[in-house]
């Protein structure tokens, strides 16, 4: 049969339809669409955002309307919309990647990567997104996608027509489900207190409603149009009256239903947690690698590094600290920066990436800090007061940016890009901080009880701060840590070379070295107590020059600061940065903007009644000397001991992963590099990851009919042989395009398909293996399926490859409805011949 034939029987099929139905369908969708839009803005807040949802409306309208125009094939629709989808999704959904050629292939990768991995990046970002990198990648898929859907669905017709109205809500599925944790609050009407998502949920429905009425109206007039043009039998009018009472009924109960979900819903849901796909993702970061930051304080001065250049710092006027990490959690060992008892979402161990910017808080003062990577090669990443926005220079930007996580809770970020900061790296920082912060006196407590237990807190300290606490809340807390820092003692080392002192030793000045030991466990900090009420029940009185007696650094003194804070009632936290400035010349700050491995420190931030954090340094003396007679009376400090405490103080490799320096491997002398091959099979994998996304639904149809086709001819009923032949013979027509038998015999079926000679033997077998009163033979079953292979064979004759191919994976057979000859409509053997 020609190409032209086949047309011819495929435009029969469709009747003439005004084009103002298609119109006014198109308008309904579109409204239901322009809903979803509405719920998904809280998502990218985005001028982009809004650029990319018109420009899928306006394509995937397109693509429909060309698709019902040359009446294609759903396959090439499909591909029309993946090319507008890729040739789109660079300039619209990745529009920062345009700068240069290794950023255009980075955001391609990530626009073309966006159906399989995208949703990681919805859920692990802070909202709003913005246009940060491939972000839009997933919103322009999703409108894009359903556009094409519903109007191909809808204009198509068919009693599939409703699953239109389904496609076309599937955006505000989207801006539901990807939205935020927290509701957001809507217009007040009235008494009642609207939140946005109940706004959305009703806009839904509504529109919902109307696609759907206006959809059964359209069809009935249409029925009774071809009605009345075929028997020339005018319908009467519908009664005004009974239309108005349906309206009025379906508007009230649509009235109804909002009202009383507007007013029960904010009652039933009050305090209870809004479950999106965001609150079921932990984005806790596990660096199994790290160990806490504190624990190796001392390593920054060591000769080989403390006036190695870290990096430099431009900061905004005001600005006097650069953090480094945060660390809230203290269980008795070590200082962590997340707690891995932690639930999961909790704030303060939950590092999230950062889009484009995230909101400074009320009251803030802004501005803008440039950092430049000299030495530094850690995780934890240099910041400025609260970060709003980070942005990378340089060519491995791209990397840095997907490597950066940052935790708004503590204001601390690390950087997991590999191999991460390296030198010559810079990024400019946007920064927020508190127009005025509360002097540390003036603070009242949180809280009247402790976190920390018993068990952490070294009853040494508790009795030092009964002996000693003078006043209450803030200027109680200032009053102990400045007698903490008076009477203590700065040591960084438990032992020097006294031919060649530590670069530390020289840099102090008039400096008498003193031992201490490293660690911050509770024994350590038991023992800095422990000396102080010492030396007071020998020495007595309230001079701090002859009561110097607790010797450590700001390891220790940070955490014994922290426990204080925490026993009197606030919210504390230790904090390992580097100094801008400071109006304490005793104290190690960076050099105009340039900080060295020297300058690194420890301090505390605490909290009381109100929002803001201050910080409280608690460097230790080093200019009034501890007293001999205390320092004979210490125990020895044999390498025994010095073991022990580095024993304590090294986690396994299954400790937190927040805990600091890298742990070493258990056998680093046999073990082999398989950087390469993991590689190699990472990228193998991805390969055939995208390779079985886009062969494998073309595979699993061809698949799906060559099984059908095996189980048809190894029937073991011969009857069922020579009708699934048949079958076999008419699928495959209907794949090239024919149209289905209908209610057509078989000799009828024949004629339409062109009437070859194959065709009609294959319909006179099939006929006579049904009605015949023998059964047929395996030699005339075998010759039949011989010849239902010639004749598929001759349906491809005069086609290109293109068109072959698109008959193979056709999936018109799969899903067309055909009544079968099955055992129950056969009449049996001897009644055939009556």
């Amino acid at each position: 049969m020609s190409a032209p034939a086949r047309r011819d029987l495929r435009a029969r099929r469709t009747p003439r339809t005004p084009w103002r139905f298609f119109v006014l369908q198109a308008v309904v969708l579109l409204l239901v669409l322009a809903v979803g839009a509405f719920a998904a803005w809280p998502i990218y807040r985005s001028a982009a955002f809004v650029i990319v949802v018109a420009a899928a409306l306006v394509a995937g309208t397109a693509i429909a309307a060309a698709g019902l125009r040359w009446r294609l094939n759903g396959w090439w629709i499909a591909l029309a919309a993946i090319a507008t989808y890729v040739v789109l999704g660079l300039p619209l959904a990745a529009p920062g990647s345009l700068g240069s050629l290794p950023q255009a292939l980075q955001g391609l990768r990530g626009v073309v990567t966006a159906p399989v991995t995208g949703w990681k990046d919805l859920l692990t970002l802070e909202l709003p997104l913005g246009s940060y990198q491939a972000t839009l990648a997933p919103a322009l898929l999703v409108f894009l996608g359903s556009t094409v859907l519903a109007l191909s669905v809808a204009w198509r017709g068919g009693r599939w027509w409703p699953l239109a109205v389904v496609t076309a809500l599937v955006p505000t599925v989207f801006g539901v489900a990807f939205g935020s944790t927290a509701p957001m609050p809507g217009p007040a009407v009235g008494p009642v207190a609207l939140s946005r998502e109940a706004l959305v949920g009703m806009a839904a429905l509504v529109a919902a409603l109307i696609a759907i009425v206006w959809r059964t109206t359209a069809d009935r007039r249409r029925a009774i149009a071809t009605a009345t043009a075929a028997t020339g039998v005018s319908s009467g009018s519908r009664p005004i009256r009974g239309l108005a009472g349906r309206i009025a009924t379906a508007a009230g109960m649509v009235a109804v239903g909002l009202v009383g979900a507007t007013i029960v819903a904010p009652w039933a849901l009050a305090g209870a947690p809004r479950d999106v796909l965001r609150a079921d993702v932990d984005p806790r970061l596990e660096l199994a690698a790290e160990l806490s930051p504190l624990g190796q304080y001392r390593t920054w001065f060591s000769d080989d590094r403390f006036d190695q250049p870290m990096f430099r710092v431009t900061a905004p006027e005001g600005v006097d600290r650069v953090r480094l990490a945060t660390l809230p959690f203290y269980d008795g060992r070590v200082a962590r920066v997340v707690d891995p008892a932690a639930p999961a979402g909790d704030p303060r161990s939950s590092f999230t990436r950062v889009p484009s910017a995230l909101p400074a808080g009320a009251g803030s003062v802004t501005g803008s800090a440039r950092i430049a990577i000299e030495g530094w090669d850690g995780v934890w990443m240099p910041t400025v007061d609260a970060v709003t926005s980070v942005d990378f220079d340089g060519a491995d930007a791209a990397t840095l940016a997907d490597g950066f996580y940052y935790n708004t809770e503590t204001s601390a970020g690390v950087q997991l890009a590999d191999p991460g900061l390296q030198p010559g790296a810079e990024y400019r920082q946007g920064t927020a901080r508190p127009e005025a912060v509360p002097a540390l006196g003036s603070l009242e407590p949180a809280r009247g009880t402790p976190t920390l237990g018993d068990d952490v807190v070294p009853e040494s300290l508790v009795r030092w701060m009964d002996e000693h606490a003078n006043g209450s809340g803030g200027a109680g807390l200032e009053h102990l840590i400045d007698l903490l820092r008076a009477r203590g003692f700065l040591s960084h080392a438990l032992t020097i070379d006294t031919a060649a002192p530590p670069a530390w030793i020289t840099d102090l000045g008039d400096y008498a070295f003193q031992p201490s030991r490293a660690g911050h466990s509770t024994d350590r900090i038991d023992q800095l107590f422990g000396d102080l009420l010492a030396r007071e029940d020998e020495v007595g009185g309230e001079d701090d020059a002859a009561l110097v007696a607790a010797i450590g650094d700001d390891e220790q003194f940070a955490v014994a600061a922290m426990m204080i804070a925490d026993r009197l009632g606030f919210d504390a936290r230790i904090v390992v940065g580097m100094r801008l400035q400071s109006t304490d010349d005793t104290l190690a700050t960076c050099d105009d903007g340039l900080c060295t491995a020297g300058d690194i420190s420890a301090w505390l931030e605490v909290r009381g009644l109100g929002p803001d954090w201050v910080a409280v340094d608690v460097t230790p003396q080093h200019a009034v000397f501890p007293s001999p007679d205390t320092q004979q009376r210490q125990d020895p400090k044999i390498p025994t001991d010095v073991r022990q405490e580095q024993a304590e103080t090294v986690q396994p490799a299954e400790a937190n992963p927040s805990d600091g320096g890298r742990s070493p491997s258990d056998d680093t002398a046999t073990s082999r590099d398989l950087t390469a091959l993991w590689t190699a099979l990472r990228i193998g994998g991805i390969s055939l990851l995208v390779l079985l996304l886009l062969v494998g639904p073309f595979a699993l149809i061809v698949l799906a009919k060559l099984v059908r086709r095996r189980g048809r001819r190894a029937s073991t009923d011969p009857v069922e042989r020579f009708t699934g032949g048949w079958q076999e013979f008419v699928d495959s027509a209907v794949d090239h395009g024919l149209p289905g038998p209908g209610s057509l015999t078989r000799q009828e079926l024949v004629v339409a398909y062109g009437g070859s000679v194959g065709a009609t033997e294959l319909a006179t077998l099939a006929d006579r293996s049904v009605f015949d009163a023998a059964p047929p033979d395996e030699d005339e079953a075998e010759r039949f399926w011989r010849i239902v292979e010639s004749e598929r064979s001759r349906l491809d004759e005069g086609l290109g490859f293109w068109a072959r191919l698109r008959a193979r994976v056709s999936l018109r057979s799969l899903v067309r409805r055909e009544r079968r000859v099955g055992r129950a409509q056969r009449l049996p053997r001897g009644r055939r011949d009556r």
